[in-house]
């Protein structure tokens, strides 16, 4: 898209609309300005109204007039779909990515807009792209609602591009790093994974309106109420009490955000996530940074400070770095506007693009009329070259009518393929649908066991070191291996094969210190009180309000039935370096002296697990 001198990146969220101006000199990004705009909300507050009066009164109040500005869509109102095409010629690249977008767009494709997103897979064999799509009227809306405030709109973007090209532009991270980005919005929640130029990226189900619904219902207050108590959490005293309350939100965000990252790692094995950046006002909660990096294992980076992104001196810099890290999305679209953001996308229909384009014609040619009485010459000359370039404007588009037209006849082509590349194709059809499979039922078994391990199965020799100040030695329940065996899925929805039934086998190991009947027992109940995630149920009923998806018990059971096979005795052997071990003369020991070879005794606990079908996932289907 056309990139501008000066731009004003335009977030609307579902509570507030966030606002950033920047402006480009040389290699320079600078911030002039910025804006937190509250929408209006509560019972009988119509929401298209309410955003046109936020609306109106940012622009009034920052005097945007003419700037231009890019805005983005985020959540339900996107369809988003990754998809992997093999390294083909350049020329004939957009026609497959089009040929893919009418396959994988539902509904009639003439009646939405889309674009795509493409970067270069890790191992650089194949192409990674991104599509997005949204309903022709969505963005008429948008379009209709900046017109009716004075907008100079040029640009329509997706929120989880705007928050990737922030986060790739401003923050210092090594060509070589994975970069693993969690922007949690009001209604949405967006996982995206870097490293370089290649780029993956998924829409989770838990958001910020999941958490703010736990403390409605716990306090029994409206949703307004509710928000506003949870922003207030941080000045109460009771503020580790009342963060208990939505801990079953929580791990239902933390386990989207394991099941997703899992599923890109058995793409790409050899990634390893260090760190994740986190965007959004959510993570204002107290304790919930903390939360999250105990249970990922992951350094949490939170935005607090520009790297690359210079700040005006008219600017209050404390205050806007206080608020940065709600603005992430809005500095990413200012940036795509400047000709600084590597993900370029732009919904806005190709006819409100030249609109735009010869607005800032029409304004030049308004200024040559007015000084024409004081030097007809030099305003003729200024006019005919104005004229001059919207000629070539125009025979730009009679060119790309013409492309489209060779476009067309392309697409044609590679539409006559479709038969045997969909022979094809459907022979590994089954695959995906295996491997959603595995990470879902991996991560239950995992989670089961580690819920043991805080909790009240006695260890023998293990609270002595605890005694000491140290970690304890010996945990009561280790997850050792599963068997699940392949079955072909009867379509692409990743947890069809569900309805199927299969007998998973797994294998844990105790310490011989810890009662083998009690853990036993323990771990029987809780392998058979498992229950299916909500992203499974939300896939299996996509009919259903969001807000009528079950939470805790009320989820179906994952396993049908769970029995105890046979159990021996194994050997774990370690290493344990003693740093206190000396010499006999009080020096320290050598390293390898230090370094001890330990067995414990330990004894396997085996399951057979039955997987479906599931009771309440009918939606799920089967042959």
């Amino acid at each position: 898209m056309e990139s501008y001198p000066v731009v004003w990146g335009l977030d609307i969220g579902h509570t507030s609309i966030k606002a950033v101006k920047l402006s480009r000199t040389a290699d320079a990004v600078t911030v002039l300005g910025y804006a937190i705009e509250p929408i209006p909300s509560g019972e009988g507050v119509d929401r298209d109204t309410a955003v046109v009066s936020a609306l109106q009164s940012l622009v009034g109040r920052e005097e945007i007039g003419n700037t231009p500005v890019i805005t983005a869509l985020s959540g339900r109102q996107i369809f988003a779909r990754t998809i992997n095409i093999p390294l083909i010629n350049e020329k004939k690249l957009d026609k497959m990515v089009e040929l893919e977008a009418r396959q994988q767009i539902p509904g009639n494709f003439d009646e939405v807009r889309w674009g795509f997103y493409k970067t270069p897979s890790i191992d650089e064999s194949s192409y990674d792209v991104a599509i997005f799509a949204v309903r022709n009227e969505i963005v008429d809306d948008l379009v209709s609602k900046s017109k009716q405030v004075g907008l100079n709109l040029v640009g329509i973007s997706v929120t989880s591009l705007a928050i990737y090209n922030y986060v790739q532009f401003d923050q210092d991270f090594g060509a070589e790093e994975t970069v693993v980005i969690l922007d949690v919005g009001a209604e949405n929640t967006d996982l995206v994974v870097y490293r370089g130029d290649s780029m993956w990226m998924r829409n989770l189900g838990v958001s910020g309106s999941d958490i703010t619904r736990a403390f409605q219902k716990k306090f029994r207050v409206s949703f307004e109420e509710a928000e506003q108590l949870k922003c207030q959490v941080g000045e109460s005293r009771q503020a580790d009490k009342i963060f208990k309350v939505i801990e079953a939100s929580l791990g239902e965000l933390v386990s989207d955000v394991q099941r997703s990252l899992g599923f890109y790692k058995s793409s790409n094995p050899d990634t390893t996530f260090e760190c994740m950046v986190v965007s959004g006002n959510t993570f204002r909660l107290p304790n919930l940074t903390q939360y999250i990096a105990d249970r990922l294992g992951y350094a949490i980076i939170t935005l607090v400070e520009t790297e690359r992104i210079s700040i005006d001196h008219g600017l209050d810099r404390d205050h806007f770095l206080e608020d940065l890290q709600s603005l992430g999305a809005a500095v990413g679209l200012g940036l795509q506007g400047v000709g600084y953001g590597k993900a370029d996308v732009n919904l806005l229909p190709s006819s409100l693009r030249i609109q735009s384009l010869l607005r800032a014609k029409r304004w030049a040619a308004i200024a040559i009329l007015v000084i024409i009485p004081l030097a007809w010459y030099a305003s003729y000359a200024v006019e005919q070259g104005r004229l001059n370039e919207n000629w070539e404007l125009i025979t730009r588009i009679h060119q790309g009518v013409e492309q489209n037209r060779e476009a067309e006849a392309g697409v044609r082509e590679v539409i006559a393929q479709i038969p045997d590349i969909t022979r094809e194709s459907m022979q590994y059809a089954h695959y995906a649908a295996h491997v959603g499979t595995l990470a879902a039922v991996e991560s239950a078994l995992i989670q089961a066991a580690a819920d043991f391990i805080d909790g009240d199965i006695e260890v023998a020799g293990r609270d002595e070191a605890a005694a000491d100040g140290g970690s304890p030695h010996l945990a009561p329940v280790y997850f050792s291996s599963m068997q699940i065996p392949r079955q072909e899925g009867s379509g692409a929805d990743l947890f069809r094969p569900l309805r199927q039934s299969r007998m998973v086998e797994v294998v844990y190991r105790t310490p011989e210190t810890v009662s083998r009947q009690e853990m036993n027992a323990r771990m029987l109940q809780k392998l058979s009180d498992v229950r299916v995630t909500q992203e499974m149920w939300r896939v299996a009923n996509p009919q259903v309000d969001p807000a009528s998806v079950p939470v805790g018990e009320d989820l179906p059971r994952l396993f049908r039935n769970v029995e105890t096979m046979q159990s021996r005795q194994v050997m774990d052997h370690y290493y344990y370096m003693d740093p206190l071990r000396r010499t006999e003369t009080g020096e320290p020991a050598p390293e390898e002296e230090r370094v001890q070879r330990r067995q414990v005794p330990m004894r396997t606990l085996v399951f057979r697990c039955e997987l479906g079908p599931i009771e309440g996932l009918d939606a799920l289907g089967g042959e």
